[in-house]
């Protein structure tokens, strides 16, 4: 009986050390955040999620990157996204209104460049060329081209030799490729290339400002998420952004907010 009994406790030794091993690997388990983002941020957003998970090692930071008007629709659909990065203002503040996304957050800035192998002076000397632009049905860099040739009463004239690449990434790669003789893209998108090079810095003045905002997506608004999302707006990501050619939009502000009190200051020592 005393053998018996030996056996049967053995056994229940065994089995609650097995269920004690799956609770301990229950509690390590990762926890999962899917982001989707705009295909420009591609450089910066992979160095910042490589420093991400080295301070948080229990994420993992799954990243789907494509161009901002698919994602939008996608977020519009059903998703499986926890995060979305865009670099339309525009269609983040659509996703905001429909409820889509919980918040958003302005984080960057961007500008647009023609990119080719020969200095223009002007966006007139375009015609007669092949020039690359992001579809607009996909890419806002697309939208953000043609608003600017119309605005320089350019479109109509050369609208049968421009080439719609699926995003701004592609139509960089179409100049560099030489598969084009120019493309307009965003600034950023200089870093990438390996043979084309900026030949036109395009005004401000005559596009929408290129902000790109981020948001949690309703729903999602997990610890793990809005941790990330906090990291975003960090030092060691700031200084990411920046050096990948992005412009903060904080400091922007602040910028502007030290002129002012500079103004203020100077205008107190006249008195």
């Amino acid at each position: 009986m005393m053998k018996k009994m030996g056996r049967k406790g053995l056994f229940l030794l065994i089995i609650n050390i097995f269920f004690i091993f799956l609770l301990g690997c229950a509690k390590e388990e990762k926890k999962v955040i899917t982001v989707g983002a705009e295909i420009s941020l591609k450089e910066p957003l992979t160095q910042i999620i490589e420093q991400f998970q080295t301070s948080h090692k229990e994420i993992v930071v799954n990243i789907d990157f494509d161009a901002s008007k698919l994602l939008k629709k996608q977020a519009l659909n059903g998703t499986t996204m926890d995060f979305i990065f865009l670099s339309s203002q525009k269609d983040m503040e659509e996703l905001k209104k429909l409820e889509v996304v919980s918040d958003i957050k302005e984080l960057v800035e961007n500008s647009m460049v023609v990119a080719g192998r020969k200095k223009i002076d002007s966006l007139e000397e375009l015609q007669g060329y092949k020039i690359a632009i992001g579809d607009p049905q996909f890419s806002p860099a697309g939208v953000y081209s043609v608003e600017i040739l119309k605005n320089v009463n350019l479109f109509e004239k050369i609208k049968s030799d421009i080439v719609l690449a699926k995003d701004v990434r592609s139509a960089m790669q179409y100049v560099d490729l030489y598969e084009v003789d120019y493309a307009m893209i965003y600034k950023t998108e200089g870093k990438v290339m390996k043979n084309a090079q900026i030949v036109y810095d395009i005004p401000k003045k005559l596009h929408t400002p290129i902000i790109y905002s981020c948001g949690i997506l309703k729903g999602k608004e997990r610890e793990e998420t809005n941790v990330f999302y906090k990291f975003l707006g960090n030092g060691n990501s700031r200084e990411i952004f920046i050096r990948q050619g992005f412009e903060m939009i904080d400091s922007k502000s602040s910028d502007k907010k030290d002129i002012k009190v500079l103004e203020n200051d100077v205008e107190k020592n006249k008195k």
